[in-house]
């Protein structure tokens, strides 16, 4: 073997190591935790995942709890690498930040072992009733999910190399209605100035927006409405290797979602509500929302695309109880809108 591929296979050996201590430290104490209290929904205060935390304490040697408002005191890093850009430790504070189903994962809590690994991680709220003579031992894990550091502080910080997820969580991308996505999330906010120059007189893309494919939007003035999340979210996507929701990809998941055959520019109701079921990890859009889509209601458009005032290029499945999808749907779903990235 040449030096590089040893040291690579020496590597994966401690890595895979690291797990499994890891894992067996963890389902070691909630064996025992089952034994005494039984592995259920015990845990119904405002802070669940903090006071299963508490109970573990009892039979897991933990150093430090952190409530899901001081997450940073347990994991020693503000950032965690992901293939999807960083993600701020002090922002996952719901299961759905972890990408877990937010009907069964609410908030979080973190946790320091006494070896010092530090843990993030959510409670299934939901997670059935158990006897503890019926589970059997060592998946007395399965109700809860989250992240962990397998070196502490040191780096790379990073998801899929040092920070590993456990149970469901995950930071990158998802397989969902036969795509691979992210989390929606909410697009920063661009003055025209942030992502274009002036040549001549007339507004250019920069580098970044033009890889893009975003254009200078001539009315989205230094204002707070005036403020373009559409070419935030186009930018943001492209960072992480991916690509704002095409219509076509938006028509896919309504698909699926409503258990329908909607089509692209389709402006009636589906006659078939959201199956709430299927929205998995991206639970968190709740019954009625409006997501961004890639293609513009025309070839030149770029009016209205600022702040909340977005028309040509939104998506809208709702509002409750019936689904729809359409191209320039308006203000129809009144909640914000969001983006959803798609990978390449």
């Amino acid at each position: 073997m040449t030096i590089p591929s040893l040291l690579t296979t020496i590597s994966d050996k401690v890595t895979k190591n690291k797990i499994a201590v890891f894992e067996r430290k963890l389902s070691k104490g909630t064996d025992l935790l089952n034994i005494e209290y039984g592995i259920g929904p015990y845990y119904n205060g405002a802070n669940p995942s903090y006071e299963f935390a508490q109970a573990l304490s009892k039979h897991l040697k933990i150093v430090t709890i952190c409530d899901k408002n001081n997450l940073t005191n347990c994991f020693p890093y503000s950032y965690i690498q992901t293939e999807m850009g960083n993600k701020k430790v002090s922002d996952l504070k719901t299961g759905v930040s972890l990408q877990l189903d937010s009907a069964n994962y609410v908030d979080t809590a973190g946790i320091v072992l006494g070896d010092g690994t530090p843990m993030i991680f959510s409670w299934n709220k939901n997670c059935p009733v158990s006897d503890p003579d019926t589970v059997e031992k060592g998946q007395t894990t399965a109700c809860i999910s989250g992240i962990y550091d397998l070196n502490g502080s040191k780096g790379p910080n990073k998801f899929g190399k040092d920070v590993m997820a456990f149970g469901s969580a995950n930071l990158g991308w998802i397989n969902f209605a036969g795509l691979k996505v992210g989390i929606p999330f909410v697009a920063s906010g661009l003055y025209v100035s942030d992502y274009c120059t002036k040549e001549n007189g007339q507004w250019v893309p920069n580098k970044e927006a033009s890889d893009a494919g975003v254009n200078c939007c001539e009315y989205c003035r230094n204002t707070g409405i005036g403020k373009d999340r559409w070419a935030g979210a186009m930018i943001e996507c492209k960072k992480a290797g991916g690509h704002l929701a095409s219509l076509s990809d938006l028509a896919q998941i309504a698909a699926y979602i409503t258990d329908s055959s909607s089509q692209i520019g389709d402006m009636e109701s589906t006659n078939k509500p959201i199956d709430s079921s299927k929205l998995g990890p991206l639970s968190g859009l709740g019954n009625a929302f409006t997501l961004y889509s890639s293609d513009p209601y025309t070839e030149d458009d770029v009016y209205g695309r600022g702040g909340s005032y977005t028309y040509n290029r939104t998506f809208v499945i709702g509002p409750f109880p019936y689904s729809r999808i359409c191209m320039n749907c308006g203000d129809k779903a009144n909640t914000i809108n969001k983006a959803l990235c798609v990978k390449d």
